[in-house]
């Protein structure tokens, strides 16, 4: 199986530049594995049911997969208590609701 191709967004690359070193490190790695097999990570639900996340400690990555062209979309980075929340406001936002 050949490798997905990676988009990082700009908020999601930014927050990952902030966090600590160890945690940093451990969600590079978490992203290289998503990279190589998306389903990796657990479907989300309800209004974020098009995005997937992957756990690395408290924190969550998550992340859309588009398989026909084969590219997985890092939204963002966050601790697990507002990353959701932030993530259905800017979706609603985006759909006008």
């Amino acid at each position: 199986m050949s490798a997905y191709r990676l988009v990082v967004l700009p908020l999601a690359s930014d927050r990952i530049r902030h966090l600590a070193p160890d945690l940093k490190r451990g969600v590079r790695e978490a992203i290289r594995a998503i990279a190589q097999d998306p389903s990796r990570g657990e479907q989300r639900q309800q209004e974020l049911k098009d995005y997937r996340k992957y756990r690395v400690r408290r924190f969550r990555i998550v992340y859309q997969v588009d398989r026909g062209a084969r590219t997985i979309t890092i939204m963002s980075v966050g601790h697990r208590r507002v990353i959701y929340e932030e993530l259905v406001a800017a979706v609603r936002r985006q759909s006008g609701r």
